[in-house]
Parts: structure tokens; C-alpha cells; sequence
């Protein structure tokens, strides 16, 4: 791979230098054309499909690029199979990657409630992936934080009819009257931005005097 030219040693010896190694151009060529074809290789290695998608998400892997493939097709039939497994790892990682789910939820705990968590987590998995499909029709693209948010809001959304509101609400030392389902339901949604208990129960508290 390295030679050194005759022509070179001599002009070296002359002047009293010592030669040092002259690269074979014949192996740069060589190595030039190999490099260019692992990059040809990449550049045009087949896309995944939506069903080799749907399976690398329920083994914890390719999540952003199932993401991307939502964005660019919705109308795929297969899209639906990409959706549900994305769903089901979102819902499933909530408690240990969305902080404001991990806030709500405790406080749920701490007020004594014997929520089905389980239940639950499998009742927001459909509502879940059609949130996903339906903003993947939008401009833009849906990103992780951004999809396992929505994830976080859906489950907070079902655990609130297994909860006691007033119980909650006395727990989080606010005095608001006992509303309706649908805005409890909304309040717990818009109290997983929460990071702390008391920022979950400024979130309860704005939302249930909203307008």
C-alpha cells in the first residue's frame, strides 16, 4: 500500500533528508471505489415497510423512523398497524419518560383511589393512534416528546372517571365543587405539563375555572 519511488530516495539522499513513505495510488483508487460503493449501498437500501415498522416498535426500536412514516403516509393501509404499535409503546412508557403523567399519578395514588391502571393504559391505545394518524395529516412533523405527550394526556383522560374527585381536590387543597365528568376528564389531561404537585394542582385549578 506505501511505496517510495527511486527518483524520491535519491533527491532525499542528496540533500541529506530521510525519505519518508509515498502513498500507491493505485490503492488509493482502489479504496476510493470501495468507500463510494458502501455509500451507494446505504443511499439505496430499500425503505422499511409498514409492517417491518409495526414489529421493529413493539421490540422498542425504529420509533423515529415509524414516526416519519406516518407523515408521509396516511392513506397507506398498513399505516393503521404503525399507529397501534406506536400507540402501545408510548402509552407504555409513560411512567418512565413523561414526568407530568408521573405527577398526576401520584396524586391520583395519594388520594386513596383504586384506579384500574392497566385497563386504562389499554383503553387509551386506540385513542392514542388515531391521534397520531390524525396529526400526521397535518403540516409538519410529529416528534417524540410531542407524540408521548399526547400519550400522557389520553391517560390521564381515562384513569379520571375511576377517580373521586372531591378526594383529589381536597388533596391538592383546592376548593372547587365537583364538576362534571367531561371537564374532570379535561382537567387531568391539561394537568400532565405539570412537573410537581403543585404545579398539578395550578393546572387542575385554572382548567376547571376556565371559561
Amino acid at each position: 500500500m506505501v511505496s517510495t519511488s527511486r527518483a524520491y530516495r535519491a533527491r532525499a539522499a542528496d540533500c541529506g533528508c530521510r525519505p519518508g513513505p509515498v502513498w500507491d495510488n493505485r490503492f488509493s483508487v482502489s479504496f476510493r471505489g470501495e468507500y463510494r460503493g458502501v455509500i451507494d449501498d446505504t443511499r439505496h437500501r430499500p425503505r422499511r415497510t409498514a409492517r417491518e415498522l409495526a414489529r421493529a416498535v413493539d421490540d422498542g426500536r425504529n420509533v423515529s423512523a415509524a414516526l416519519r412514516h406516518l407523515n408521509g403516509h396516511t392513506s397507506d393501509p398498513d399505516t393503521q398497524g404503525v399507529a397501534d404499535a406506536l400507540a402501545r409503546f408510548l402509552v407504555a412508557r409513560c411512567d418512565s419518560h413523561h414526568a407530568g403523567w408521573r405527577a398526576v399519578r401520584q396524586v391520583v395514588v395519594d388520594s386513596a383511589a383504586d384506579a384500574p391502571w392497566e385497563k386504562c393504559a389499554r383503553r387509551a391505545v386506540p385513542m392514542v393512534a388515531d391521534d397520531l394518524i390524525a396529526l400526521a395529516g397535518t403540516p409538519g412533523r410529529t416528534g417524540l416528546p410531542q407524540a408521548q405527550h399526547i400519550a400522557a394526556q389520553r391517560r390521564a383522560e381515562e384513569i379520571a372517571s375511576h377517580v373521586d374527585q372531591a378526594a383529589v381536590l381536597k388533596g391538592l387543597g383546592l376548593r372547587c365543587p365537583v364538576t362534571t365528568p367531561d371537564r374532570w376528564r379535561v382537567a387531568l389531561s391539561s394537568a400532565v405539563r405539570a412537573r410537581s404537585r403543585e404545579q398539578v394542582a395550578r393546572a387542575v385549578d385554572r382548567s376547571l375555572h376556565a371559561e
